[in-house]
């Protein structure tokens, strides 16, 4: 069985107290592992690890629980091409990689490159994608020596892709996979968010389990969790609003929402059964985790699961 983890929500950024506690009160949920955030642990600092930072925070996680994985922050965008905006978004990616090993993570969750329609319009495509490749073998050779794996997630078609102000190739799976086998780095894998997927099936038309089943031979990392499947043209930022409406990236617990998650779980099969699974949910769920990582297993173990309360 795949191992079945969640992701720390909140900001640490000074003090370890705050940390300490939320570390240890998640892991009385059950997961397999945490998912954690340096730049929500204050341990990067202007590109560069904080090292006294990196030993304090190193110590609270050790002290709380036995094993992590690592999202990188989410403004890095690889296919920029301003020469010093790249190079300090490759620095923080690195730095990344390097707590990562600090606190005995495998896995650096990455976030797809993004192309700004407006300001990047004197650049081709193929180039810009040229670019993401060149600096994620320069990031995996050094995670390769540090024996850490780099997981790129594909992209959300957030409401100003879908207004046309972004263009995420990423944002279908198949693409972001064949982005990484021209790659091919043995230390650069995907991420497959399931979520972002099935809103960008609903925006774009594809068939949302065959493409992922067309990305599983390079899925090193899963993001799980659960939504309708209905884009959010609107960028509505009260998470109520869009669960009323019912769309966007909800974040949901499995069986709370409407994907084929078993299908999807199974579409994944050619990935080897080595990747393990983050649940990322939403705020106002996040009291029912252990409800969640026992859907989730069953799931993983091919038994059937009821909706979600």
């Amino acid at each position: 069985m795949r191992a079945v983890g969640v992701n720390l929500e909140g900001v640490f950024m000074v003090g370890c107290e705050e940390l300490s506690d939320a570390a240890r009160e998640l892991w009385k949920t059950g997961p397999d592992f945490i998912e954690v955030a340096p730049h929500l642990l204050g341990v990067i600092l202007g590109g560069r690890l904080d090292g006294a930072r990196v030993r304090e925070v190193h110590r609270v996680l050790l002290e709380a629980g036995p094993s992590y994985t690592v999202h990188a922050p989410h403004r890095i965008n690889l296919m920029t091409p301003d020469p010093a905006e790249r190079g300090l978004y490759l620095e923080v990616l690195k730095s990344s990689v390097r707590f990562a090993s600090e606190i005995g993570a495998r896995v650096v969750v990455c976030h797809a490159g993004l192309r700004r329609n407006a300001r990047d319009a004197g650049v081709g495509i193929e180039e810009q994608l040229e670019g993401e490749r060149r600096a994620l073998a320069e990031a995996g050779d050094l995670a390769q020596s540090l024996r850490v794996n780099i997981a790129v997630e594909n992209s959300y078609p957030e409401p100003s892709v879908l207004r046309g102000e972004l263009y995420a190739y990423a944002a279908r799976p198949s693409a972001l996979a064949a982005q990484l086998a021209v790659l091919d780095h043995p230390a650069v894998g995907m991420c497959l968010d399931v979520g972002h997927a099935a809103i960008a099936a609903g925006a774009c038309g594809f068939d949302l389990v065959e493409e992922c089943r067309a990305a599983a031979p390079v899925v090193r990392h899963v993001h799980l969790h659960d939504n309708l499947g209905v884009p959010d043209y609107h960028a509505e930022p009260l998470v109520s609003e869009r669960w009323a409406m019912g769309c966007g990236d909800l974040h949901l617990p499995p069986g709370m929402g409407g994907l084929p998650l078993a299908e999807i779980l199974r579409a994944l099969e050619p990935c080897g059964g080595g990747a393990a699974c983050c649940l990322e949910l939403s705020p106002p769920v996040r009291r029912g985790i252990p409800q969640a990582l026992d859907r989730a297993r069953k799931l993983l173990e091919g038994m059937a699961v009821p909706a979600a309360g």
